[in-house]
């Protein structure tokens, strides 16, 4: 980033704080002015917190949606470790031995490409950074 850039970022920093700040003002003025200040404080406390609230799922849809388009890798191993205990179970019954020994088979699979993906994924995109952190 280059210095002009957080220059700019700076001033329009301010400039939002004193936005925001002349707007607090003028709205505790208004709210001194009425009978009912405390109800009416409250209830512009809990429209600013919904706002608020309403602006974080916006921008957690929209961090979800490059997330997809972005194509990351399915990892089949949250799947393949549930798998391996249903088939588990089901060798333990005795009667669906068969069936166990088939979902467990599936689900080393599940794991075994699982892990594949993890360590290819990692190694090919190992210089990319998503800004999370």
């Amino acid at each position: 980033m280059s210095e002009s850039d957080r220059e700019d970022r700076s001033a329009q920093s301010a400039a939002n704080d004193l936005s925001v700040e002349e707007m607090a003002q003028a709205l505790a003025e208004r709210l001194r002015s009425m009978p009912n200040r405390q109800e009416m404080t409250d209830y512009a406390v809990s429209l600013l917190r919904e706002s608020n609230e309403e602006a974080d799922q916006v921008e957690l849809r929209r961090d979800s949606k490059a997330r997809a388009q972005r194509g990351d890798p399915f990892n089949p191993i949250a799947f393949g470790i549930p798998l391996f205990v249903i088939g588990a179970v089901l060798l333990a019954t005795g009667i669906l031995a068969a069936p166990g020994i088939a979902v467990m088979a599936t689900a080393a699979l599940m794991v075994a490409y699982g892990l594949v993906v993890s360590f290819f994924s990692r190694r090919g995109g190992g210089g990319k950074s998503d800004g999370s952190g």
